[in-house]
């Protein structure tokens, strides 16, 4: 507590580089995770599960420092943990936004179609509402484990909550890792909590149906 109190400075600057390198590939690989999920024909949907479960078995590291040589960026910098962060939240995401389409009941979709809706309307004025629970679901997950993997990438550069580690174990001062764990639990648990209301907020209908249940 007493190296915490001294060094409040220093975690909040690294809070905030923690949060921006968690959330920047949240947003991108939820966004596209959810775009392959609708998109992808039925056929190829098990072999894109396939390649994209083969890269969230790469280990974080490995790609961090894998992807400079294929892509040409910096070996240490932000940008390399941004976008391979991505890749795994799209990798960790696609599955589930997949199931939460497939969830969607086809009386709407129908209803709908007799409508005259387009493929487009139908999904944004349809299908997206009517998934939104499952795509939470499947975004909570995601949540936890990129906000965990983010601070592997004070390995390579970025000084973020994972900092704490990395000074904690070459200085030998159990505090300062104590609250690196502690700062990355607490960022964990109000990511989840606030992706939860969110679920809340935009499918009122949800808390109806348990109401009459």
């Amino acid at each position: 507590m007493e190296w915490a109190l001294k060094n409040l400075e220093l975690i909040y600057d690294l809070t905030i580089t923690h949060l921006w390198v968690s959330l920047v590939p949240l947003i991108i690989g939820s966004v596209v995770a959810i775009f392959l999920a609708r998109i992808v024909p039925k056929r190829f949907a098990g072999s894109v599960n396939g390649t994209l479960g083969a890269l969230y078995a790469i280990p974080s590291l490995a790609l961090f420092v894998a992807l400079p040589a294929l892509i040409g960026t910096n070996y240490v910098g932000p940008i390399n943990v941004v976008i391979a962060l991505s890749l795994y939240v799209v990798a960790s995401m696609f599955f589930s936004a997949r199931d939460a389409f497939n969830q969607v009941p086809s009386p709407a979709i129908f209803i709908a179609r007799a409508q005259g809706m387009s493929p487009w309307q139908r999904i944004i004025h349809v299908e997206l509402p009517l998934a939104v629970p499952g795509l939470i679901a499947g975004l909570r997950v995601a949540a936890a484990s990129t906000v965990s993997m983010a601070s592997i990438g004070a390995v390579v550069g970025v000084r973020n909550l994972g900092y704490l580690f990395l000074d904690g174990f070459q200085r030998k001062i159990p505090e300062e890792i104590i609250t690196g764990l502690f700062a990355i639990f607490v960022i964990a648990i109000l990511l989840d909590a606030g992706l939860w209301l969110l679920s809340r907020v935009l499918t009122p209908w949800s808390k109806k149906s348990v109401k009459h249940a």
